[in-house]
């Protein structure tokens, strides 16, 4: 941490938006760590916060907004080219898909502290036909969400950045666990209600058919629902 503060203290501002632009593009730049450095040094008093976040939140935009638009042209080839970098391309491929569509732009709120998962959000948008300004919205507010929070624990843990660091570490954590469990309950209440959507059509459709049943049979002969018979 000591080299990033230094290497901000000597570039400024500029290498904010390069560190979060670089990692939002798929370069192992340590954005995270940027921006907690950030935070720390704002606290000293050498650099504005608000400035800094300005910066680290349209980088990481721009880039995303690069992979959106990446989706939008070149469909299905843009997610293989990422799915490719991973052990099971399919299944990665299949789960991505799955979960964009029960969670749709949400996830761009809290992708960006799931790694892997900020890679393939904005082209999944792309290639989902989002509109522009739809996806700008969910993604800045993701991106304010993800600078403020690191750069905000920079700031309260100033003069100790290591425990900062493990702060964010375990955050990360815990998010991706929170998401995955969200996910599991979401399936579940979902498959739960749709089983007891067809358990009801049944009682239905069965109350329906007793219905019509008892009242045919309370008819006098000669007679059928609806007609009158006249001799």
């Amino acid at each position: 941490m000591t080299d990033i503060l230094q290497f901000i203290g000597r570039h400024g501002y500029p290498i904010l938006f390069a560190a979060v632009f670089a990692r939002q593009i798929g370069l192992p730049v340590p954005a995270p760590g940027f921006l907690l450095a950030a935070g720390a040094l704002a606290a000293a008093g050498k650099l504005a916060l608000l400035p800094a976040l300005g910066l680290a939140i349209t980088g990481c935009v721009v880039a995303d907004w690069i992979w959106y638009e990446a989706g939008r042209t070149w469909g299905e080839r843009v997610l293989h080219f990422l799915h490719s970098f991973t052990p099971d391309p399919k299944e990665a491929d299949r789960k991505s898909k799955e979960m964009f569509a029960r969670h749709g732009l949400q996830l761009l709120v809290f992708d960006k502290f799931v790694p892997g998962l900020d890679a393939v959000v904005p082209p999944l948008a792309g290639t989902s036909g989002t509109g522009r300004v739809r996806f700008l919205i969910f993604e800045s507010l993701g991106a304010s969400l993800w600078a403020t929070g690191y750069a905000g624990l920079g700031y309260i843990f100033s003069r100790d950045l290591d425990r900062a660091s493990a702060y964010a570490g375990r955050a990360g954590t815990l998010l991706a666990t929170f998401v995955a469990v969200a996910i599991v309950i979401y399936a579940s209440r979902k498959l739960f209600r749709r089983r007891r959507s067809k358990s009801q059509a049944r009682i239905v459709r069965a109350t329906a058919g007793v219905t019509k049943e008892l009242r045919l049979s309370r008819q006098p002969s000669g007679t059928v629902e609806g007609v009158d018979h006249e001799y």
